[in-house]
């Protein structure tokens, strides 16, 4: 029930988009929004240039699958549901990069170069030289959402935004990247990649917060060992393993720029 509630719901996030417009010729644009270096604070902001034209949703659900002699009169096989596995409903959309007639720009759409830019198979690029910007440095900013962050030990969540609906919250689980025009050189110029964001919106904030990784953190002004510990550890009534591990006799006393180590909680 709960799987089935949790697509229903993004279901409906789906709806509203269309509701709204965003999914035809709305100029609002996706933005993939993530954790930089801070827990469940989503920071960081990639503005794709080209809306994907569509998104996909998925979800499953176990059964067991119980086999029977074949005979005339009788099935073959029946299904059971155990309800002993759950798994996590998924969003998978695809992207457009072209840097054939210039380097990205933030701002989307047009700024990207002249509509003749578009990532269209009839598009004609004879009225502008071609700059030979490569497509990579973008496509690396997207691939790092799964590369592990040095002070979350894991890759960042992130919430997919389309205007002022957010469609899924959760990790990059995978990428596909398909590079389809190249310069003389090499130099990739046009990519598709394929993007699927695993829900995990309901996740546990213990599950989050690395808890078993010893690590350091730099006292910020105005930090407190509870504030330490709730956001290293999600539970602020853990700021006395922080004290002890460091030898503070005064907690109200943090000397900005003081490195502290946060102990892995056994």
């Amino acid at each position: 029930m709960l799987m089935y509630d949790r697509a229903r719901s993004l279901l409906g996030l789906f709806s509203l988009t269309r509701f709204l417009g965003l999914g035809t010729s709305s100029p609002s644009q996706l933005e993939i929004r993530y954790e930089a270096g801070s827990k469940r604070i989503f920071n960081g902001k990639i503005k794709v240039p080209f809306n994907p034209s569509s998104i996909k949703t998925s979800c499953s659900v176990s059964w067991n699958t119980i086999s029977y002699g074949a005979t005339v009169n009788q099935q073959a096989y029946a299904i059971q549901y155990t309800g002993a596995t759950a798994s996590p409903a998924t969003v998978s959309f695809d992207l457009s990069l072209d840097s054939h007639e210039g380097e990205p720009r933030s701002g989307g759409g047009v700024d990207w170069g002249g509509m003749i830019s578009l990532p269209n198979p009839t598009a004609m690029h004879i009225f502008t030289q071609p700059s030979g910007v490569s497509i990579l440095p973008k496509i690396a900013e997207i691939g790092a959402l799964q590369t592990i962050d040095s002070d979350l030990h894991r890759p960042p969540l992130c919430q997919v935004w389309w205007g002022q609906v957010r469609i899924v919250e959760g990790p990059l689980t995978a990428l596909t990247q398909t590079f389809t025009r190249f310069m003389a050189d090499g130099t990739p110029v046009r990519a598709n990649l394929s993007l699927t964001f695993t829900d995990a919106s309901m996740t546990s904030t213990g599950e989050l917060c690395s808890a078993d990784v010893e690590k350091s953190y730099t006292v910020r002004l105005g930090d407190t060992l509870q504030a330490i510990a709730a956001r290293q550890y999600g539970d602020a009534t853990l700021w006395r393993v922080i004290a002890e591990a460091n030898a503070i006799d005064d907690p109200r006393l943090l000397t900005p720029g003081k490195i502290l180590t946060i102990p892995a909680l056994r």
